[in-house]
Parts: C-alpha cells; sequence; structure tokens
C-alpha cells in the first residue's frame, strides 16, 4: 500500500489496538459480524475494518489536509510500547498518575474520534443554524451546559453557510481537545475485569458510556460507567462509585455474555472478536435469557 493510500483509508479504531484482538498467529484478521447484514461472519483483514475514507482528511484551500490524520498516528503509536502490552495482558498500577493520565488521553480520543461523533456534531450544527435562524436577531450571549457565552456576531455568517469539511474541522477540533474528556475520566474510579480466557469482544464503537437508564445522562452522572476492552482478556471499568476501591482487578465472575452484550449494545455496526461470532452470540442470548432480557438495573460488575 503507497503513503497515498494509507492517507486515503482512515482507520476511526486503530489497526494496532484490533490486533490484540486478532483470530490468526499473525495478528492480520479479525472476526467481524455486522448488525445490518444477513451476511454470515467473516474473517477480515484488519486493515479493512472500521475505516472510512478520508474521515480525517477534510478538504481545504490547497487540497486535502492530512495534518490530523498524522497527529492520530503519533498518538496509536502508544499501542505498540510495552505500556498497551502490559494494560492488555498482564497488571500494572491503575492508580499511577502516569499510567492513567495516558490510558485516559487514549480512552478519550478513541471515543470522540468516532464517526459516530461527527453525526452528532452535524446534527447539533443543524439544530443551532434552524433555531437561531428563526429569531428576529442573534442574541449577545447564549447559555450552554450552565454556562454563559457571548456571541461573536460577525462570525455568525461564516458558522450558519459552513460546509460539511467546516463541520469536519469543528469535529476534529473537539477531538484534538481532547483534554477535558481525559481529565474527567482521571478523576473517576478505575478497574479492570480480567478473564482467563480470551472472551471479550471489541467493536466499532470499542468506548461505551452506559447507564441503567439505557440513555445518557452525562459522564459524571452517578450511575454512568464507562468501559472500553482492552484486550479479550481485560476490559477497563471507569464509574463514579467513589465509595468503591479504587485501581482494582476484579476476576469476571459471571457469563462474558453480560459484557459482551452491553459492548455489541452500543456498537456502530459491527462486533470483533477473536472468538467466532456464533460463540459471543450465543453467550450474549444465554445472558440475556438469564436476567429475563433485561440489563436495567443491573448491579456494577466491579462492586464489592
Amino acid at each position: 500500500m503507497t503513503k497515498q493510500q494509507k492517507k486515503k483509508r482512515n482507520h476511526w479504531v486503530p489497526q494496532s489496538y484490533l490486533r490484540y484482538f486478532a483470530a490468526d498467529d499473525d495478528r492480520r484478521k479479525i472476526w467481524m459480524l455486522k448488525r445490518d447484514s444477513n451476511d454470515e461472519p467473516e474473517l477480515k483483514p484488519i486493515k479493512k475494518v472500521a475505516t472510512e475514507f478520508y474521515l480525517y482528511a477534510p478538504h481545504g484551500p490547497n487540497g486535502r489536509d492530512y495534518s490530523f490524520e498524522d497527529k492520530l498516528a503519533s498518538l496509536e503509536q502508544m499501542f505498540g510500547e510495552p505500556f498497551w502490552d502490559s494494560l492488555a495482558t498482564s497488571y500494572v498500577d491503575l492508580c499511577d498518575k502516569s499510567v492513567r493520565k495516558g490510558l485516559s488521553l487514549l480512552v478519550a480520543v478513541m471515543h470522540l474520534r468516532n464517526p459516530q461523533q461527527l453525526q452528532q456534531t452535524r446534527a447539533l450544527y443543524k439544530q443551532m443554524v434552524e433555531f437561531y435562524s428563526r429569531l428576529p436577531e442573534l442574541p449577545d450571549a447564549v447559555e450552554i451546559g450552565g454556562k454563559t457565552y457571548e456571541v461573536n456576531k460577525d462570525s455568525w455568517p461564516s458558522y450558519r453557510d459552513a460546509s460539511d469539511d467546516d463541520i469536519k474541522r469543528m469535529w476534529l477540533d473537539n477531538v484534538g481537545s481532547a483534554a477535558w474528556l481525559a481529565k474527567m475520566l482521571m478523576d473517576m474510579r478505575w478497574a479492570i475485569l480480567l478473564s482467563e480466557e480470551p472472551v471479550f469482544i471489541t467493536t466499532d464503537n470499542p468506548v461505551i458510556t452506559v447507564h441503567p437508564s439505557l440513555q445518557f445522562k452525562g459522564i459524571k452522572n452517578p450511575e454512568t460507567s464507562v468501559m472500553f476492552p482492552l484486550s479479550p482478556t481485560r476490559l477497563l471499568h471507569i464509574d463514579n462509585r467513589m465509595d468503591e476501591p479504587d485501581g482494582q482487578y476484579y476476576p469476571l465472575k459471571t457469563n462474558p455474555g453480560a459484557m459482551n452484550g452491553l459492548l455489541w449494545r452500543y456498537a456502530i455496526n459491527a462486533m470483533y472478536s477473536s472468538r467466532h461470532p456464533d460463540h459471543v452470540c450465543a453467550e450474549i442470548c444465554a445472558d440475556a435469557e438469564a436476567q429475563g432480557f433485561t440489563s436495567s438495573g443491573a448491579e456494577s460488575p466491579t462492586s464489592r
């Protein structure tokens, strides 16, 4: 593959991360199951999954801007370092500030770089333009999240008439400033669910926020959890249960279908696994049946 082809095909789930879930010894292929297809599970080359042309390369005055893809590639190098291998296969001190800082940034960027976040940016932009275009004049200030922001009326025409590439740049600016989310994650309680056997899946939306209501209630909501599968034997679980011990490893005591079912529920369209998806789906169905087809109000898997 040429350098230009690499630039063209942007992976929103890094290949270096997915190789930990590979199904072959060469770590080049992974099992994939699509939700919106009647096709059978497929053993796919990792380089061909979770990819979209020019996802991080909007048009600019001088053609495509690949700078953000280069920035992400630099961050993704962490997946190839001993730091990540220890996280994915061994034990690390989750209370170590350097460990938590590095992993928080990875989790934050993995969450924000997902194309679902781009769709949300487009939807929010459309709502903003439609709302303020109906007003007789722009307000001097707006309140967002309890904070008041002054409105720059001179910039409104360019914002109102933004192209899709402009909206994509708004999204990439948010991804590039992921430190705000990383800081929130650092201050939460951390744990890792541990399995002796490779059982955990990942998806095309690997970082998920879970609430018993199955609605997003905010990262700081007392009942919100953030889940991120590190490997088939390690699942990072971050929550706000500050009365529980921090930085612990908890052996998986239940059918992995419970955790994999949540991951699959929040996937965009695809499951990725080191195991055949038929086995994964059978476990998910068995857990759903045992739970009466509901996970609402379930106890945290990292509670004592």
